[in-house]
């Protein structure tokens, strides 16, 4: 009995950093703290329902425990490279903003990537990412350097 209650416990905790995570992915105003959200909370919320689940049911807490391990060595990862990627996109987007002769008009928090790619100018948005990858490249000092 106590066991259960326990379990219910662990489980409705989760599902509230669960639906706080949903909620918070929904009311940020920018991607890295959407990412922030979604990352952080729903680990917490992930590991509620896995003690949850291993309470109500403990024939199956070593596979819950080998999930549980498993989510916590690829999450961050994932949050990484999704965040590289962000911050490499914006990179562009000014610097294709910047070539524009119209970069004063332009909003750079309204430019999507869609609308970068209707203008035409995929050979503009390849140089910027070879400008971008020299600069983010651990070797690109000492090519600068000789």
């Amino acid at each position: 009995m106590l066991l259960e209650l326990l379990g219910l416990a662990a489980l409705f905790f989760g599902l509230f950093f669960c639906a706080v995570g949903v909620i918070g992915v929904i009311r940020m105003p920018d991607s890295l703290t959407r990412l922030h959200a979604s990352g952080k909370v729903a680990t917490l919320g992930l590991f509620g329902l896995l003690l949850g689940a291993a309470l109500l049911m403990p024939s199956i807490w070593l596979r819950l425990l080998v999930l549980g391990l498993f989510v916590l060595l690829t999450s961050p990862v994932a949050t990484h490279a999704i965040a590289a990627s962000v911050h490499r996109r914006r990179e562009i987007v000014e610097e294709l903003a910047e070539s524009d002769a119209q970069a004063e008009s332009t909003d750079l928090t309204a430019v999507t990537a869609t609308a970068v790619l209707s203008r035409s100018r995929i050979q503009d948005i390849i140089d910027a990412q070879e400008r971008a990858l020299r600069h983010h490249t651990p070797d690109a000092k000492t090519k600068r350097d000789t």
